[in-house]
């Protein structure tokens, strides 16, 4: 009879179409959403610390899926609420779940759901902490990092604040040098807190800390590392009265230092953005700053009586700031201790030692000595004769006079001559100038006048002196002479008698 065998007419034809697929396809199961796979079926949690483990290979998006922290490419996700018995702190997490998740909770109606601060984690490694108020439901949206689906985990539980949460419970320091990693997202914001100068939003969630030295005053190093985190020291009696003393950013290449007397207790207040999205750990220290180590710098490389010498003085520490020093040359003269560069200048050639007495605004102190070597090395053109007329094909003496009354000296005299436009070199000596109160060397040279020179009808000479590098002279106003021009005429014509 299976020939003769038909389908009742009546029968849907998406019944018809499932059983003949049932045919075509057999043995295949055929599996079902989560069924907390939409938000108006979300599970419901009762009591925490609540856990649970699922899978959501087949879950599903609807359109009107939270999106503010689950990215536009989502898939599927599943839903969860829980509704807060208390106000106070909730961390969530999805470690252990077969491949990273992104949790995410919201308040409101469905369509109009707001998401919650703080409240949006990607990753298992890093659970999602926010606060909560007694009596408000919260929805949590949790899908695939990247991908649909995949086995979940999830976990619910309260967490208590930070114990140091609060100033009047400021956590004691109680010797230097001192680290913790605190967890900010336990942390919050208390009324009154006083501002600073490295926090750009007040409201930042903070912790506290307090250190009070007993024996003597020394110079401290306040440090925050990690995601927006900063450190500020105050001084006072309450939080309504704080100073602020110094501060520090997590980021900035500059960390501060104060000095801290002992009997003064000082205040840190340690901020720091929420971990929920992977930023890395954070952490505050406090420790003694290292000792001062300034070092001397001396700006010319032209150490003579001439010219004036600027002494700066700077240091290796980045806490260290702009040093206030007293400097003593070496030659009875000092300075009073002020910051900035000082300018000296020496009378007589020799060897001084210059000593800097250097300290910071915190009070950490240095003495710095270093020799300065005074050498000035002076030779000058005294006279320059050449001649004052001459004849094409004329070969004629040029000489020139240099003085030296210092060091004996390995001196070049360059003679250069010019017909109205530029300068050539025309001749080169070298020879020992020795150091003598009245005598001269002659530099001596010969130019042989050109046919060239006559038709231009002027020529004047430059003589230039040097010093063998690496010597230089320490005044060049007397190592440059031009004379006057000396006036060329034609060579001479010569004419012939018959006899």
């Amino acid at each position: 009879m299976r020939g003769n065998f038909r389908m009742p007419s009546w029968r849907p034809i998406a019944v018809v179409a499932a059983a003949v697929l049932g045919m075509l396809v057999p043995g295949v199961a055929h599996a079902a959403p989560p069924a907390n796979d939409d938000f108006d079926a979300s599970t419901a949690i009762t009591a925490l610390p609540f856990t649970v483990e699922q899978n959501t290979s087949e879950a599903t998006k609807a359109s009107d899926d939270s999106f503010w922290c689950q990215p536009y490419d989502s898939q599927g996700s599943v839903w969860f609420h829980y509704t807060a018995t208390e106000t106070g702190l909730l961390r969530a997490t999805s470690a252990g779940s077969g491949r990273e998740m992104i949790i995410s909770a919201q308040t409101g109606l469905r369509g109009e759901l707001r998401g919650v601060e703080n409240a949006c984690s990607v990753g298992s490694r890093y659970p999602m902490t926010f606060r909560v108020t007694a009596g408000t439901t919260y929805y949590f949206l949790i899908s695939g990092y990247g991908a649909p689906g995949g086995a979940l985990k999830f976990s619910l539980d309260k967490v208590a604040p930070a114990a140091n949460d609060a100033f009047a419970a400021a956590e004691p320091v109680s010797a230097l040098p001192f680290s913790a990693q605190p967890d900010a997202s336990v942390a919050s914001y208390e009324a009154d807190e006083p501002e600073s100068t490295c926090v750009y939003d007040e409201r930042k969630p903070s912790v506290w800390y307090s250190y009070t030295p007993t024996t003597s005053a020394l110079s401290v190093v306040p440090k925050a590392t990690g995601n927006e985190a900063a450190v500020t020291v105050y001084t006072g009696d309450d939080i309504t009265s704080l100073s602020q003393i110094a501060c520090s950013q997590g980021n900035s290449w500059s960390p501060a230092v104060f000095r801290a007397n002992p009997g003064t207790t000082y205040f840190l207040r340690f901020t720091s953005s929420h971990a929920n999205y992977g930023y890395e750990p954070v952490s505050v220290s406090l420790s003694e700053a290292p000792p001062l180590q300034p070092y001397m710098m001396i700006s010319s490389d032209q150490l003579n009586v001439f010219s004036e010498v600027v002494f700066q003085a700077d240091s290796y520490g980045d806490i260290d700031g702009d040093l206030t020093v007293a400097w003593d040359f070496g030659d009875g003269t000092t300075t009073p201790a002020k910051k900035g560069s000082v300018r000296h200048q020496y009378r007589t050639d020799g060897t001084y030692q210059v000593t800097m007495r250097a300290s910071t605004d915190d009070g950490r102190t240095a003495t710095k000595t270093a020799p300065v070597t005074i050498e000035t090395h002076d030779v000058g053109i005294t006279k320059f004769v050449v001649p004052a007329s001459a004849r094409a094909g004329q070969s004629k003496p040029i000489t020139v006079h240099v003085a030296n009354t210092r060091y004996a000296e390995r001196a070049t005299v360059t003679l250069y001559k010019s017909d109205g436009g530029s300068w050539t070199e025309v001749g080169r000596s070298e020879l020992e100038v020795p150091a003598h109160p009245t005598r001269k060397v002659q530099f001596p040279f010969a130019y042989t006048f050109t046919p060239q020179d006559a038709v231009v009808g002027k020529v004047s000479f430059r003589a230039v002196v040097s010093l063998d590098y690496p010597v230089r002279d320490a005044r060049a106003v007397d190592n440059e002479v031009i004379s006057i021009a000396a006036t060329v005429r034609p060579a001479a014509t010569t004419t012939a008698v018959a006899n």
